[in-house]
């Protein structure tokens, strides 16, 4: 890896899927399909386009189901199955041994087309340990950063004075943060990481679109955006 490039991309991609409801009730999250083919695929897809060579895919529920799993994109693909749900932080932690020093994280029901070149400069030129994508173009906020800095997350909103972006799903990680906070168990990334390193973490401000499958009315805008353009 050199020193302004990220080879791997991580994708967190084990989530019950329960605001989707039916949709999601024997498909993984990741695999639902958009336009399709599985979100997972349009994910990779972006990713291979902005220079990762290497994918590893972090499943949990229904994880049997990426066996059959052949996406078409130039990149070396592995998987890593929890064997039983660990959290965000539980599944990157299970799978340390696997993480390059430096990687792009991403969400698995999550497409945010951002240039990655412009967000590793951000990372490269911070010296932080975590990069986050920010964006100012969300129905709601759940972060305040100031200076290039995300000084406050606020997942659940219960100090909602203040905040002024949201986390746009994709991030650069250093893999010594998380051996230096990870621990054994069911634990969240984003409710564990981002409060201990507020003020230490990156804001890359990006106002690209966002989409979110999480909820059936995400996951119909994905699909007149992709067939739309």
């Amino acid at each position: 890896m050199e020193g302004g490039t990220v080879d791997q991309v991580v994708v967190l991609a084990g989530g019950l899927g329960t605001r989707l409801g039916s949709i999601s009730d024997k498909t993984p999250k990741s695999l639902v399909e958009v336009a399709g083919r599985p979100i997972l695929s349009h994910i990779l897809e972006w990713a291979s386009i902005q220079g990762c060579r290497a994918g590893l895919i972090l499943t949990g529920h229904l994880g049997e189901q990426f066996d059959d799993y052949c996406p078409d994109c130039a990149m070396d693909l592995s998987y890593h199955q929890e064997s039983r749900p660990l959290g965000t932080g539980g599944a990157l932690w299970n799978a340390r041994d696997l993480l390059e020093e430096r990687f792009v994280l991403l969400w698995g029901d999550d497409l945010h087309m951002i240039d990655y070149p412009r967000l590793v400069e951000t990372h490269v030129s911070s010296g932080c340990d975590l990069t986050m994508t920010v964006t100012g173009q969300h129905s709601s906020f759940n972060l305040k950063h100031e200076m290039g800095r995300v000084v406050r997350y606020d997942k659940h909103l219960t100090i909602p004075s203040g905040l002024n972006g949201y986390e746009a799903g994709t991030s650069i990680v250093q893999k010594s943060l998380l051996e230096a906070l990870g621990r054994d168990g069911v634990w969240s990334w984003e409710e564990v990481v981002y409060p201990c390193m507020s003020g230490l973490i990156a804001a890359h401000l990006d106002d690209t679109p966002f989409w979110d499958i999480g909820t059936p009315e995400g996951l119909g805008l994905l699909e007149r955006f992709l067939k739309e353009g």
